[in-house]
């Protein structure tokens, strides 16, 4: 077994363990280029914190406005079913994205336990069922 030969973001080397005739991991495999640059894009389209921080804005000033008999309470209420509404939504997102890394990932594993002439994991011996 030998070492990727990738490079992470930060400059150094990958240490993901790789079988021959492999250079590379998943990550790193220029074959896998296409579907990870569509998992980054699904990604960096859902941008939940700045999501979350805007609706605090919103809320805080939805109550200073309540408090100071500026916005009438009706319409506040109104306002914050609303925003209410948006964080669920926000919720429902972060989930199917980690649904969809999660299964991406499995896929993976999966490939890599059917291929054919694989070793067996030395993972069994630690308790881990997954093989990783």
């Amino acid at each position: 077994m030998s070492v990727c030969a990738g490079t992470k973001r930060n400059g150094s080397s990958c240490t993901v363990i790789v079988e021959p005739p492999k250079q590379y991991c998943w990550w790193h495999d220029p074959a896998n280029a296409t579907q990870r640059k569509r998992s980054a894009a699904i990604a960096g389209k859902s941008k939940p914190n700045r999501e979350v921080a805007d609706l605090k804005v919103q809320l805080e000033v939805l109550a200073e406005g309540v408090l100071e008999k500026r916005i009438d309470r009706g319409d506040a209420i109104a306002v914050n079913q609303i925003l209410n509404t948006r964080a669920r939504l926000i919720e429902l997102e972060r989930k199917i994205k980690e649904t969809d890394e999660l299964e991406q990932r499995i896929e993976f594993l999966e490939s890599q336990q059917a291929r054919p002439g694989r070793a067996p994991s030395s993972a069994g011996r630690r308790g881990n069922t997954w093989g990783i």
